[in-house]
């Protein structure tokens, strides 16, 4: 999942984690065969993702499918079937698969806070982390202050909705539980993407062990 060599792709911005909107449009995948323009003429026609205008159906429409696509079929048949705290963790999954800008943040900002004891992220974590990643990913600097300040938003949104912190105002941290048929199916799609959970490198290595 490391981004060093790669180009940041920043369009998560066009919604937070959209819990229901992506069971409802993995279901619609699903029942479609993996047919992407069936699931699409599905999801349209029968307004599931409940937007009162084409055009937020077509750009929400976009986004789920580009977060869907990264997840195998274990992970969508989680996502759909799975129980409220279950979908949550597949969302967190599916986002940092398909935004390599939010696993990078989480997995190095917001774990070393984690980890050293600091209780919340901030908003000073994210310019921080931002500035720092301009000088590895120079598409960045295009990057206009309003559009910063969308992606912070949308990124601590998404991390209040899917209960890495308690909410946005306070930043605190809560690391999520992993039960182990969730935990299994990261570890065998790759272990690496642990540290969007706020696993430490020895708990994957170690839970690369447990699943060998």
């Amino acid at each position: 999942m490391t981004t060093e060599e790669g180009t940041y792709n920043i369009g998560f911005t066009a919604g937070a984690a959209m819990l229901n909107e992506m069971r409802a449009v993995a279901e619609a995948f699903l029942d479609c065969g993996g047919d992407w323009e069936k699931t699409k003429d599905k999801t349209f026609k029968e307004n599931l993702m409940e937007k009162d205008k084409m055009s937020s159906n077509v750009r929400y429409f976009a986004l789920m499918k580009q977060r869907l696509e990264v997840l195998n079929e274990v992970e969508l048949s989680l996502l759909v079937e799975g129980t409220a705290a279950v979908r949550r963790l597949i969302v967190l999954l599916a986002i940092c698969k398909a935004h390599s800008f939010i696993f990078d943040f989480i997995s190095e900002n917001v774990r070393e806070c984690f980890y050293n004891q600091y209780e919340k992220v901030t908003q000073a974590n994210f310019n921080e982390f931002f500035n720092e990643k301009k000088y590895i990913h120079p598409e960045l600097e295009a990057v206009t202050d309003q559009t910063v300040a969308k992606m912070r938003q949308v990124v601590f949104r998404i991390l209040e909705q899917l209960e890495i912190i308690e909410s946005v105002d306070t930043g605190l941290l809560q690391r999520p539980y992993l039960p182990e048929k969730v935990e299994r199916v990261i570890v065998k799609d790759d272990p690496k993407l642990l540290a969007a959970f706020l696993y430490s490198n020895n708990e994957i290595s170690n839970a690369i062990s447990l699943y060998e």
